[in-house]
């Protein structure tokens, strides 16, 4: 009888065909590859100087950017400042100094090009005296600087902000006051607007972008008789495509009693939120400083985002194009002990309920920053370890802290998410000879 032998050549064939049914499920079903951090890569290989920590940006394409510089701390006129790419297949080129630049305030990219916001003094003087704006092609090549202001006093911040047209704000500040240029073609800003007033001393600076054309530039500073250096006043100026910002009025103003000492911004749709550290000593002589938040409208309303009786700094605030928001900081006891507080919100919600993320060492600030979904990405040092963490979309809940490199010798962390969910944490590492490092966050 021949039944036997087809019942098996039919279950052979029945076998064959689940095997491949099972391979074909597989290969449509597998898994994306999971999220992750790159191992560590260099930006800058070690050198003798100290570094000035380093900042980030991403091209719309994916493309990175680093800027840091080196100084000499027994001499700080000798620093030079430095630019380095990565592309967005991962090739990291060689450092580029940047032509007679001792450091970068601000980068941000315009398309494929970088764009940078430098800062300079005369030979043997420490930095700053004079701001520029210098672009740097794909290929990385340096166009001619243009001076945007040349009576700076001392230690000097900037930022740089990109339109949604493409033009960029510059907003720059120093001890003798606070400037805002909008680019009109190319690397040429538009005629600069001094913000401040003579009398008045800024301490901080921050700029966003408001969505379309819309910006906003805010800083601290005391108020009253010249000379005054305890901030108690948020001061802020809008921009519109056809203007940088140039008319400045006060948003928040403390008690006499109070002063600001950190500013944070982020936009909220078209309405920006500022957050900053407002601290005080009470009847008894203790000392407290508290975080504190605020849509800025029409009325605004302060909220609390750390108790009264705990000691916030170290404070940073980020958003989406959609208005999710996260914000950290930490909270250091009398023993030098710290430790790092995240909150988050979605575009419709108010921030959640602070959640401790573990301890961040004293000396170090948080940094970080939102995802175009929502997703945020803290960076900071814990015993000397870079370490990140990751949230879900607009939630204060995040993933588990990865530890992104084995050395004990990391400060300065900086993290920045790219357009398509690709990140970077970039930190300086060593001692007697620093360099700059870097990892890649997929997600």
């Amino acid at each position: 009888m021949a039944w036997p032998r087809a019942r098996a050549l039919r279950a052979r064939t029945l076998a064959i065909w689940l095997v491949l049914v099972s391979v074909a499920i597989g290969t449509v079903a597998a898994p994306a590859a999971r999220a992750g951090w790159s191992t560590p890569f260099q930006f800058a290989k070690p050198g003798s100087l100290d570094t000035i920590p380093v900042g980030l940006a991403f091209s719309p394409q994916g493309a990175a950017a680093a800027a840091f510089g080196v100084e000499n701390v027994d001499s700080p006129a000798i620093s030079s400042a430095f630019v380095n790419f990565r592309s967005p297949g991962g090739a990291v080129g060689a450092p580029r100094q940047v032509p007679g630049t001792q450091q970068v305030l601000g980068l941000a990219f315009d398309g494929p090009s970088l764009e940078l916001l430098t800062a300079d003094s005369p030979t043997d003087l420490a930095c700053c005296s004079e701001a520029q704006a210098v672009r740097v092609s794909g290929v990385g090549a340096f166009a001619r600087p243009h001076t945007l202001v040349s009576n700076l006093d001392g230690a000097s911040l900037g930022q740089l902000v990109t339109l949604a047209d493409g033009q960029m704000v510059a907003a720059l500040a120093s001890t003798n006051g606070v400037w805002a240029a909008q680019s009109v073609s190319g690397d040429r800003f538009a005629g600069v607007h001094r913000l401040t007033v003579s009398s008045d001393m800024p301490e901080s600076l921050v700029a966003t972008s408001l969505g379309g054309e819309k910006s906003i530039v805010a800083w601290t500073t005391g108020s009253g008789a010249a000379g005054e250096a305890s901030p108690r006043s948020i001061y802020a100026a809008i921009g519109s495509r056809l203007s940088a910002p140039r008319r400045s009025r006060a948003l928040v103003t403390l008690p006499a009693t109070r002063r600001i000492d950190e500013l944070a911004v982020a936009a909220r749709g078209s309405m920006p939120t500022l957050a900053w550290i407002q601290s005080w000593f009470d009847s008894h002589g203790n000392y407290h400083a508290q975080a504190e938040a605020a849509d800025i409208s029409s009325r605004p309303r302060v909220r609390a985002l750390s108790p009264a009786g705990q000691i916030a700094s170290g404070l940073v605030l980020a958003g989406d194009g959609h208005g999710d928001q996260a914000v950290a900081w930490k909270i250091c006891l009398s023993d030098g002990s710290c430790t790092l507080h995240v909150s988050a919100r979605a575009a419709t919600g108010i921030f959640s309920q602070p959640v401790s993320l573990g301890s961040i060492d004293p000396s170090q600030t948080p940094s970080l920053s939102v995802a175009p979904n929502g997703e945020a990405l803290l960076g900071w040092v814990r015993l000397g370890h870079p370490v990140a963490a990751v949230s879900q979309p607009a939630s204060a809940r995040f993933g588990p802290t990865q530890v992104l490199s084995p050395t004990i010798y990391a400060l300065d962390l900086a993290v920045s998410f790219g357009p398509k969910r690709e990140g970077l944490a970039a930190w300086t590492q060593g001692t007697l000879a620093p360099s700059v490092v870097a990892a890649a966050y997929v997600g």
